[in-house]
């Protein structure tokens, strides 16, 4: 590379970058700790059991698995009920959640399961079990 290239790209050179030359790449070298990442699993029963049929006899068609960061929603998840299960990397952290079994019209099935203080720690997994007893259905 040219010295006059070299030196406009070290000072000031995104500029000239984005102007002057399609094609061009910018790499930022930082050496920064990648973000600190826990697993949450949840994995949840209807009266004690797994079986997708149950899913159609109740008709439950999703799990909604909302996740709080200081009562403000950061992420909803909806599996389908017959997966029995959902794997959610998320920041390290505390947060509250909230679990309802939803029909295909995404309107509650089951009273909600709330879900207080997950604590979510760098490379560790926590897995959360829940259960919809017959008595839970609307």
């Amino acid at each position: 590379m040219k010295n006059w290239m070299t030196k406009a790209l070290t000072h000031g050179g995104l500029l000239l970058c984005l102007g002057a030359m399609p094609g061009c790449l910018v790499v930022d070298d930082n050496d920064d700790e990648p973000a600190p990442v826990g697993t949450l699993e949840v994995f949840w029963t209807i009266d004690g059991l797994t079986d997708p049929i149950d899913c159609a006899d109740f008709g439950v068609d999703r799990l909604e698995l909302l996740i709080y960061d200081g009562g403000r929603v950061v992420d909803e998840f909806e599996p389908f009920c017959e997966d029995f299960g959902i794997s959610i990397d998320l920041f390290d952290g505390i947060y509250d959640g909230a679990a309802t079994l939803v029909d295909s019209f995404d309107n509650a099935a089951t009273t909600t399961e709330e879900l207080e203080a997950i604590d979510i720690i760098e490379g560790t997994t926590l897995t959360i079990d829940l259960d919809f007893p017959i008595d839970s259905f609307l």
